[in-house]
């Protein structure tokens, strides 16, 4: 991988300082010297030791270890209900080892297996299994294994940042949006899902070097894991309908189609009626609290009214899954400029994330990654995350009242849970509405200040063959106060 002089490489180009041009971070960096000054070169002097990459995969650990810490209940006392929701520590790593019977049964290749998550989750869920063999039975293993879950994401999580910081092209300070992403220390070891956040993120990288063919392989994969990527794929199809290059996309489509089929080919040989139990179970299972109708069928539950059942449920989150696909080809085909790929991809996760029956606050993991790169402004970002942080504490609480029927100090009822879970969904909707502003109106975009088409465009940019997209000169903006050009200046 090329990498700039922040890498410690040969200097190629200036890369940009958001503290210059973001007041909220010129504000928090006072307390440590300030931002840094107008008339230094980051990316073209030497920085020595302590390269941009290597601060970042600095912060991606400590905050690695600040997330385990927020475990330590649960990891001293044993994730006993209602004890773990209302200490916020609870996990699916160790309560699906105990309800999944993990220690005797594989998931997806034992029959009667009843692990309900997805398929990669199930993968990593047997290979951690087997390897904590040694550590015994009962609550020894069990804390082994959510041991072992959280040290993969840990190195998971820096191998995203660094993806991420290698994919935002001149921008790679933005990377530390998700090394100190606060929602990321909280609900990073909850569940299984920033295995997909990763491998979506590694799909963008490798599109944004036009290697769409391996893109699709990541893709694919990702989709196993969670299935958010099928509308990123989606969304970049429609992008590819809008520039040109179709066949490929198309392309990239086949290679995650084969990659999905390859991760599904040893269960379907060796239990074949496994998958198909799975998706049957997926689309019977009513709504979770946190979802739209979850949320709906509480109030309806308190009001006295008919709830919705779940043929209701999946035929009213399938219409509105559905305007989100023709909201994504609407917003790539018709809006001013094609959309940047990673404005797209995030609106077509975030849409998911919010209008799926599963909805949880924990998917917000798969969209910090997808934000740092589409949306790179920390005060809005910040207030988000303190909004999904709120929804999930809520969840805890309300679970631990609901499950353990504990006393208000320790839990809470339901209206409060669900304005809590209102402000998560109202947050991700404006987050959504920020960056389709951004998509209409270029201006505002902080990446494509100074003249920026796409720095993950591949060869979306590739208009016909040996051209590129040429920025429009109306996207400029006036510099910011103590902003530099270079700070607008951008990898096309």
């Amino acid at each position: 991988m090329a990498e700039s002089q922040a890498s410690g490489t040969q200097a190629q180009h200036p890369i940009v300082v958001p503290s210059r041009s973001d007041d909220l971070l010129r504000t928090l960096t006072e307390p440590v010297g300030g931002p840094l000054g107008k008339r230094t070169s980051p990316g073209i002097t030497n920085p020595g030791f302590f390269t941009v990459e290597r601060v970042l995969v600095l912060i991606a650990a400590v905050s690695a270890l600040l997330a385990i810490m927020t475990k330590s209940h649960c990891r001293t006392a044993g994730w006993v209900t209602p004890d773990q929701e209302s200490t916020v520590c609870w996990s699916v790593f160790p309560n699906s080892f105990v309800d999944d019977r993990l220690g005797a049964l594989t998931p997806f290749f034992s029959e009667g297996s009843p692990f309900g998550h997805p398929v990669l989750a199930g993968w990593i869920a047997g290979i951690t299994a087997w390897l904590t063999r040694s550590a015994g039975d009962g609550a020894l293993r069990q804390l082994a294994f959510f041991d072992l879950n959280a040290a993969l994401i840990a190195m998971v999580w820096i191998v995203t940042v660094v993806i991420v910081a290698r994919t935002a092209g001149r921008r790679v300070w933005d990377a530390a949006i998700v090394a100190a992403s606060p929602v990321l220390i909280m609900l990073a070891y909850v569940s299984w899902d920033f295995w997909a956040a990763a491998l979506v993120g590694a799909g963008m990288y490798l599109f944004a070097r036009k290697q769409t063919l391996w893109a699709g392989v990541f893709f694919g994969v990702a989709a196993m894991a969670a299935p958010y990527p099928i509308f990123v794929l989606l969304a970049l199809v429609f992008l590819g309908i809008r520039t040109g290059p179709v066949a490929k996309m198309l392309e990239m489509v086949a290679a995650a189609a084969i990659a999905w089929l390859l991760v599904l080919a040893p269960i379907m040989a060796i239990n074949p009626p496994a998958f198909p139990d799975y998706l049957k179970n997926l689309f019977a299972a009513g709504p979770t609290e946190s979802s739209i109708y979850g949320g709906l069928n509480l109030i309806a539950e308190r009001m006295g009214w008919s709830t919705l059942d779940v043929g209701a449920t999946n035929a009213v989150s399938g219409i509105l899954l559905l305007l989100l696909v023709a909201g994504l080809l609407a917003v790539a085909l018709y809006a001013p400029r094609p959309p940047r790929v990673a404005q797209l991809a995030f609106v077509a996760a975030a849409g998911f994330m919010v209008l799926n029956k599963g909805a949880e606050p924990w998917h917000a993991v798969w969209l910090v990654p997808l934000l740092a790169l589409a949306m790179p402004r920390w005060r809005p970002v910040l207030v988000w995350q303190a909004a999904i942080l709120t929804h999930f504490i809520a969840l805890m609480l309300f679970r631990s009242k609901v499950l353990g029927d504990i006393s208000n100090q320790h839990a809470i009822d339901t209206p409060y849970f669900l304005i809590a879970a209102v402000i998560g969904a109202v947050a991700t909707w404006i987050m959504v509405g920020i960056v389709v502003r951004d998509i209409f109106t270029p201006a505002y975009d902080v990446v494509r200040r100074g003249g920026v088409s796409d720095p993950q465009g591949g060869i979306l940019l590739l208009l016909r063959e040996g051209t590129v997209s040429v920025p429009d000169a109306a996207e400029q903006l006036p510099l910011a106060a103590g902003e530099t050009p270079i700070d607008n200046a951008e990898a096309r």
